[in-house]
């Protein structure tokens, strides 16, 4: 079963702009909660540790979220314009959501002491005296108030040990009133990620109140998730960090709710048993994540922790073909590779200013906890050029054609093959066929020892073209590891690369020109490492042009 398409008709547009135009009037005010309630009937644990860097950041008044830092030594910049904080509108947007969702909590949570807990608290109560009313603007974004409700009950027990009544009396009148304009506003939040964090702030605030036997948040939680999982366990946005992060949210729900009624978590647990393979799939030896359509690394130790805390056994599965990627496992290596069309939009994927990738058949190989030839990755902050020229085919490892990215209507085809242990995969992307007449064929064969990894890259024309088969220059890019080092030997075809162990690798191509050239590593933590690529370039023009390479360890 694949997930539903998240698509927002005109319809579903104009009703949030009234909804949200009702919200921010003094009488809708009126119909949330004016007193708060007595207690909190239960409180969720929060599985996840911050980074006590970042809470040290925090204390001198530097706010760094999606990329940006802004530095506001005095107070928290709630209210900054983006001119005033020295950032693009869609970066201020992003960095923004980061301020206002409050997930920097767990880092003074982890940080611990009574210093982190009064300064976590005083700014908790800064912007609920700044905030709670009226219910307008970005820190009202249903996607903003779920994720804020959400991280300050996970963080309710460090808050409020030790607080006094008012700080306790205002916490949980927002908590309150959060839930209470969560439960309505939720279905107005964008589809993707956004709907998912407001309809996850509504079951967290439902079930801390005692009001969980009102199932109608949890039920709506569900509707989104069967939006956005595929069958195989992937989400639509075919981004593996996206993946973890909703894995993560929704193990952390599912042990809240399964210490007040199995029951109701057992509805979660067929996500789990899906999601956890697919997290699976994409880990690399080192235990990171590929990076594919946007993704990082991330911490291996926290995945594992995921996975753990998921209680899903499943193995990966070999083609994963409702999330277009395809894997191959020989010994100690690793191949993975993008056979999938390119993912919708990015309001659809729920990131703010983000843009799809155009990896069309791009790759990651791994072998043992060594990453050898990987993808760009992504830039934290969706403003700005990093973030456009990480998303384009060139940061991919994978074939150029010209000066075009391939369409995103392109048809992706992928068959997979097995004998004796060897794995090998024919591919195939028409994305070049309006603009250059061009098709791209993308064969790619794994040894079964693991260590002879061999590709052809080809290039034909896709019908006789009107301009009497113009040449068009291809280029194929394969991004290396910033832990490799590379050196262009003999005749110009072959190249050494070592790992940062010493093992050693030769790769050697023939049908184009061969050079290295400079690349560029965003997939550790966003900052940005330089790195090497391999290129290989020729002319298409009306014969088919063929780029053929081999990778095989030195042994």
């Amino acid at each position: 079963m694949a997930a539903a398409p998240l698509q927002d008709s005109p319809g579903a547009k104009l009703r949030r702009r009234l909804a949200t135009a009702w919200y921010g009037t003094r009488f809708y005010a009126l119909t949330l909660p004016r007193r708060a309630p007595l207690e909190l009937p239960v409180l969720p644990d929060d599985p996840w540790l911050g980074t006590v860097a970042n809470a040290d950041r925090l204390f001198q008044g530097r706010f760094l979220f999606a990329g940006a830092e802004v530095v506001s030594p005095h107070a928290a910049p709630w209210a900054l314009s983006a001119a005033d904080a020295g950032l693009d509108p869609v970066s201020h947007a992003a960095w923004a959501a980061g301020l206002h969702g409050f997930a920097w909590l767990r880092d003074f949570a982890t940080q611990g002491g009574d210093m982190a807990r009064r300064m976590a608290r005083s700014l908790v109560a800064d912007w609920i005296a700044r905030h709670i009313v009226p219910i307008c603007g970005l820190p009202w974004q249903p996607q903003i108030a779920g994720r804020r409700l959400t991280q300050w009950l996970l963080a309710a027990h460090f808050l409020l040990d030790g607080a006094d009544e008012s700080f306790g009396h205002d916490f949980l009148l927002g908590i309150a009133r959060h839930t209470a304009h969560l439960k309505r506003a939720a279905i107005t939040a964008p589809p993707g990620l956004p709907r998912f964090d407001a309809a996850l702030g509504a079951v967290y605030g439902t079930e801390a109140l005692g009001e969980g036997q009102d199932m109608a948040a949890l039920h709506a939680l569900c509707a989104v998730l069967d939006a956005q999982v595929l069958a195989d366990g992937g989400h639509v946005s075919r981004n593996p960090s996206i993946l973890y992060r909703l894995l993560r949210d929704v193990v952390a729900l599912w042990r809240f709710l399964h210490a007040i009624d199995p029951e109701r978590a057992a509805l979660l647990q067929p996500y789990l048993d899906r999601m956890a393979p697919m997290l699976r799939f994409f880990r690399h030896g080192d235990g990171g994540l590929a990076l594919f359509h946007g993704a990082e690394e991330e911490v291996a130790a926290q995945v594992d922790l995921a996975l753990e805390l998921s209680g899903a056994k499943g193995k990966p599965l070999n083609s994963a073909t409702p999330s277009g990627f395809e894997r191959a496992a020989a010994k100690r290596a690793l191949l993975l590779l993008d056979a999938g069309a390119p993912p919708p939009g990015g309001k659809a994927r729920g990131l703010a200013g983000s843009t799809p990738h155009s990896g069309l058949l791009a790759f990651e190989f791994s072998h043992g906890k060594d990453r050898l030839i990987v993808n760009c990755g992504a830039s934290r902050r969706p403003g700005g050029g990093w973030a456009a020229a990480l998303s384009g085919v060139a940061a991919h490892s994978t074939l150029c054609l010209g000066s075009t990215e391939p369409a995103a209507s392109a048809t992706v085809t992928v068959t997979r093959n097995e004998q004796d242990g060897a794995i090998w995969f024919e591919a195939e992307h028409d994305g070049w066929r309006a603009t250059y007449h061009r098709v791209y064929r993308r064969r790619i064969y794994l040894s079964a020892g693991g260590e002879d990894l061999r590709g052809e890259e080809i290039v034909t024309e896709s019908q006789p073209s009107a301009n009497g088969g113009m040449p068009v220059e291809a280029v194929l890019r394969l991004h290396l590891h910033p832990g490799m080092h590379a050196s262009l030997i003999g005749s110009g075809d072959t190249v050494i690369l070592k790992t940062a162990g010493g093992q050693g690798w030769r790769w050697r191509g023939m049908g184009g020109m061969v050079r290295l050239e400079d690349s560029v590593y965003l997939g550790g933590g966003g900052d940005l490492r330089r790195t090497q690529q391999i290129v290989m370039a020729g002319s298409a023009g009306t014969e088919a042009l063929v780029f053929k390479w081999a990778l095989t360890k030195i042994n």
